[in-house]
């Protein structure tokens, strides 16, 4: 039976040999159509797409790394610049090492407030210490301190390096200061008294631990990659990683450490390296950069190698179908075609396109945002730059300096003009508003730099005047026109084409906004070509003011205070609107040399708040004026008055003491204010507000009572008890009967025969 069905089933798939023919080359055609495509595609995705993405991503993360190293390199270099222009200061130029401190207590407290000024002025700066290799070795950090021998060794090891200014290991750090950044930048300061010319002290900055390390960990711009830097000198690895030193043992050191960019294999993941140096005043640093790559190539790697292995095996297969009989194949040829389309045999074919368009899709996804942050990043790393200029980090720098580093950012100043636009609105939607406009605006390079919800500055960059003021007209009239942007004030500065005349068109904007005016509607305020020079003579600091405002603060009288200081600031006004800023950066100075003096701790006192880079960074006089009396005079007379009614009351308490211990003896009101240092006036004043009667009276009635004591208890006579509470008979009976209406005998004969009673009771 089962041979007869085969017989019958044979018959009937007989195809007849044109036919077998035909079928035979038409789905080998069909398939070489199907399967070469599919093979050069994923030969094409192996060979040249993973590998340009590869290319791209590690050309890619070469540039930020360099932006990142720059700025790296430009806020060590402002800290050594920093740091050697504090070295010759005259504060420090002096022969410290020939000063006794205990005598010369006020130069002390001048170094100790200049240190730090300059330890809340940079945030780098963790602590900065100030040693002093005498024959008494002495530290201020910032305090003043004795060096007791255990850590003398310490301190004496930068000041005996052959190098002046250099970057050395934190020899300072102790287990309490894990926060600290383990390098530290010395500068040694020579003596001109020593015979062998050496040291006499030491500026020591230890930086702070998480700003440094946030800077290393923006070498790595991946969240599966990590960064370090080595220091040449001591071999010492910094990193927040714990990834760096075992990447180091593991690969540099068999590789060696080079600069330059190269690709390894560490821990089953391909990694992208790049390393660089960073070259400090006698260190050199070496930078290193590790991000994989692996994980982002690997599934186009994979898919590739897959879709080649399918179109091989279809290639075989269609040698292999030839061979077999077609008339079977033929009805399910149309099954085949459609399921390359996508029906159920091949889906996984189809899926597999389908992840390789969803794959490019996701990386074309991935390079966009990626040029939009670099862009981002390269549009914050210019503003941070305008902003360093306009704020004096940079003044150091010359055009020529400045220039380059612009260019650096893709920036050309040749034969351009720049321009400042000062930008007040009313809160921070406002602000946004009008920098969307600008974009729509504006055909010029302009930067924006965001000072706080209200305030925010551009620096225009452009060639053609005339369009620009065309197109700042227009900005003006639609932020006028547009009732949505309520009021806003504009200040333009002169147009200037050197960068290091910005910083002085944008401080007379500032310190010109010290005297507006108040604005009910939208104006653009032109600043002149020049600015005229003050035309009054005479000084231009009120320091009578100034005494009669430190005199009033030591009187606790705040209404009279601040009507000071209102006087203060229109007398400032009057004068010269420049110097309203460092008029009240002299006064805070002047005020907080008067909270040293009382023995009060600013840091304390002004609760953690940097008072002086508050003055800096604003610039509207009713801020200022808010800052120095609610942040500075109100706290420091409120801790004068609990300081005084402390001390009030002990004083008050040691008089009464006073009267207890000598009431039998002639004392006086002056006698005791000679005890305690004080003059008679101000300790009679002081008695009668604590206790509510006088001193004179308060002593006689404490010598009654001891006298009315000694009557009813003893039998000594009247004489005696006048003399033993201090009084002359005469007059002690006089002043006797005046307070209690009876004679001591009298008194005598009334309460002594009831307390006899009373003890004859018990």
């Amino acid at each position: 039976m089962k041979k007869v069905l085969n017989q019958i089933r044979a018959k009937l798939l007989r195809t007849p040999s044109y036919i077998k023919d035909y079928y035979k080359k038409n789905i080998v055609i069909l398939l070489l159509i199907l399967c070469v495509p599919s093979l050069l595609i994923g030969t094409a995705i192996y060979f040249f797409g993973a590998r340009h993405l590869k290319d791209e991503m590690i050309a890619t993360h070469k540039e930020q790394i360099n932006n990142q190293v720059a700025y790296i390199d430009s806020q060590m270099r402002s800290l050594e610049v920093n740091l050697s222009y504090w070295s010759h200061e005259k504060l420090f130029r002096t022969d410290l090492d020939q000063i006794n401190f205990q005598d010369q207590y006020q130069l002390a407290e001048e170094i100790t407030g200049s240190l730090f000024s300059k330890q809340n002025g940079n945030s780098l700066i963790e602590r900065i210490s100030l040693f002093i290799n005498s024959e008494a070795p002495a530290v201020f950090n910032p305090q003043f301190r004795w060096i007791d021998q255990q850590d003398l060794t310490d301190y004496q090891r930068y000041i005996w390096q052959e190098d002046a200014f250099y970057w050395e290991r934190n020899y300072l750090k102790t287990d309490a200061d894990d926060h600290l950044f383990p390098l530290a930048l010395v500068k040694n300061i020579p003596s001109f008294y020593r015979l062998d010319d050496g040291n006499r002290a030491s500026f020591i900055i230890e930086l702070n631990h998480q700003a440094v390390l946030q800077m290393i960990d923006g070498l790595s711009l991946s969240s599966e990659g990590f960064s370090f830097i080595i220091d040449k000198h001591s071999g010492m690895i910094i990193s927040s990683d714990e990834k760096s030193s075992q990447f180091f043992d593991e690969v540099l050191i068999h590789q060696g450490l080079v600069n330059g960019s190269f690709t390894t294999d560490w821990d089953g993941t391909n990694y992208s390296v790049t390393s660089g140096t960073i070259s400090r005043v006698n260190a050199d640093w070496l930078y290193m950069s590790v991000v994989p790559i692996s994980f982002i190539t690997e599934p186009i790697n994979r898919l590739s190698k897959t879709i080649v292995i399918i179109s091989l095996v279809g290639l075989c297969l269609s040698f292999g179908i030839a061979t077999m009989t077609f008339r079977s194949i033929y009805r399910p040829i149309e099954k085949i075609l459609e399921l390359f389309k996508g029906s159920s045999s091949s889906k996984r074919k189809d899926d597999a396109f389908n992840v390789v368009e969803s794959n490019w899709n996701k990386l074309n996804t991935e390079k966009e945002v990626l040029e939009d942050h670099v862009h981002a990043l390269n549009e914050k790393l210019i503003s941070n730059f305008f902003f360093q200029l306009i704020e004096g980090f940079l003044e150091d720098q010359s055009e020529l300096e400045l220039r380059l580093r612009l260019k650096q950012y893709q920036i050309e100043l040749d034969q351009h003009y720049i321009v400042y636009l000062d930008i007040e609105t009313i809160n921070k939607k406002q602000q946004n508003s009008i920098i969307k406009c600008m974009e729509e605006i504006f055909s010029s390079s302009y930067h924006v730099i965001y000072f706080n919800d209200h305030f925010a500055g551009v620096v225009f960059i452009f060639s053609d005047q005339t369009k620009h003021e065309e197109q700042l007209n227009r900005l003006y009239s639609i932020i006028k026109e547009d009732s949505k942007y309520e009021t806003t004030v504009m200040y333009l500065s002169q147009s200037v084409q050197k960068l290091t005349d910005l910083t002085d068109v944008v401080e007379q904007i500032r310190q010109k906004k010290y005297k507006k005016h108040v604005y009910t509607e939208t104006v653009l305020i032109t600043m002149p070509a020049t600015i005229k020079t003050m035309e009054k003579s005479g000084d231009i600091y009120p320091f009578e003011k100034e005494q009669q405002i430190l005199v009033s603060i030591e009187s606790a009288d705040i209404d009279q205070t601040i009507m000071l200081v209102n006087e203060f600031i229109t007398i400032l006004c009057e004068y010269d609107d420049r110097a309203i800023q460092y008029s009240f950066i002299q006064l805070y100075g002047s005020i907080q040399s008067r909270i040293l003096k009382e023995g009060f701790y600013p840091f304390e006192l002004f609760e953690s708040k940097n008072v002086l880079k508050e003055f800096m960074h604003t610039y509207d006089m009713d801020c200022l004026k808010e800052i120095l009396i609610d942040t500075v005079i109100k706290p420091f007379i409120k801790a004068m008055q609990n300081k005084s009614i402390s001390k009030q009351d002990y004083l008050v308490r040691k008089v009464i003491d006073y009267i207890h211990d000598h009431y039998m003896y002639d004392i006086s009101l002056e006698e005791c204010a000679d005890e305690l240092g004080l003059n008679s006036y101000t300790l009679s004043k002081l008695f009668k507000h604590e206790k509510g009667i006088n001193f004179i009276d308060y002593l006689t009635t404490y010598r009654l009572d001891k006298a009315k004591q000694l009557l009813v208890e003893t039998s000594m006579k009247i004489q005696e008890i006048s003399v033993a509470v201090g009084y002359r008979h005469s007059y002690f009976n006089r002043i006797f009967k005046k307070q209690t209406n009876m004679t001591p005998g009298q008194y005598r004969n009334t309460h002594q025969s009831l307390h006899w009673g009373e003890m004859s009771n018990l």
